[in-house]
């Protein structure tokens, strides 16, 4: 009897012009071990954005829109706290905060 693989489900989000998938990440640890060995990565960690660099992109990102954090913050509808907290490395938000600057950076760069 043939198994019919089941889609894995993602987000999709715009960085720079570039769509990127996040995934959960047992759908990504399990597509790695049981995909090509070509593909295989030594470790998740090679992947993964630390709080740092996070906090790096997001400055810049939002430097280049020539957005203050107060215009950012109420672009996304975020607490300016929040923000200020999540640009000094401080907090690590979740997919859903990270989704709302994206798009509200990628919203009013493209007006």
């Amino acid at each position: 009897m043939n198994k019919k693989k089941s889609p894995i489900a993602y987000e999709r989000v715009k960085l720079n012009g570039e769509w990127y998938a996040i995934l959960p990440e047992s759908d990504l640890l399990h597509h790695l071990e049981h995909g090509s060995q070509a593909r295989k990565m030594d470790t998740l960690q090679q992947m993964t954005i630390s709080d740092e660099r996070l906090a790096q992109r997001l400055v810049e990102r939002r430097t280049q829109a020539g957005l203050s954090q107060k215009e950012l913050a109420e672009l996304a509808d975020v607490r300016v706290e929040t923000l200020n907290r999540i640009e000094k490395g401080k907090t690590t938000p979740d997919f859903k905060t990270i989704r709302k600057l994206v798009t509200a950076i990628t919203e009013h760069t493209e007006r």
